[in-house]
């Protein structure tokens, strides 16, 4: 089987995303203190370091098996989508890479430790990590082109369906 350049691409996002998120955790788990605060810009970011057992925002404490599970199918469905196309644009690449990279973040974190380190603490939402807002950025630009594939899809058949099918219309009637 030939590699193809997107595959690459989708895999090599994945593993810059995944050491980023491991090499922050690290440092954030080395140098500070569990509920430790150290202010960046007053009033609105902080590096806040906390251990979530849950979902974002804490949501479903101590479903490891849960969301240790979904993450194994979101990676399968990953690997499905970028091994199972000839070609991809770049925001399904961006999308597919960031989306793989923050899964696997968390769930090395899940895996070995039960629970996820999170320290990015924007004082107007609940702290987070570099995997989480991969995960959501990512997940984002994966909806925005199926949107636009479909819209683009939906545009080419009004497009070829106008003149004949008007035509054959009026002439059957």
């Amino acid at each position: 089987m030939k590699i193809r350049p997107h595959q690459f691409q989708v895999v090599g996002l994945a593993l810059a995303v995944f050491i980023l998120d491991r090499v922050t955790k690290g440092l954030v788990a080395e140098r500070m203190a569990i509920d430790q605060s150290i202010v960046l810009i007053p009033h609105v970011l902080d590096l806040t370091y906390i251990l979530n057992s849950g979902a974002a925002f804490g949501v479903l404490a101590h479903r490891d098996i849960l969301f240790i599970v979904v993450a194994f199918i979101l990676l399968l469905g990953v690997l499905w989508v970028t091994f199972g196309r000839a070609a991809m644009e770049r925001r399904m690449i961006w999308g597919l890479g960031l989306l793989a990279g923050g899964a696997m973040g968390n769930l090395w974190d899940r895996m070995v430790a039960g629970q996820v380190i999170d320290f990015i603490h924007f004082r107007y939402w609940p702290v987070f990590n570099f995997a989480d807002a991969s995960i959501v950025i990512g997940m984002g630009l994966v909806l925005v082109d199926f949107w636009r594939r479909e819209s683009v899809e939906a545009k080419a058949h009004d497009e070829g369906s106008d003149g004949e099918g008007d035509a054959n219309d009026s002439r059957s009637g």
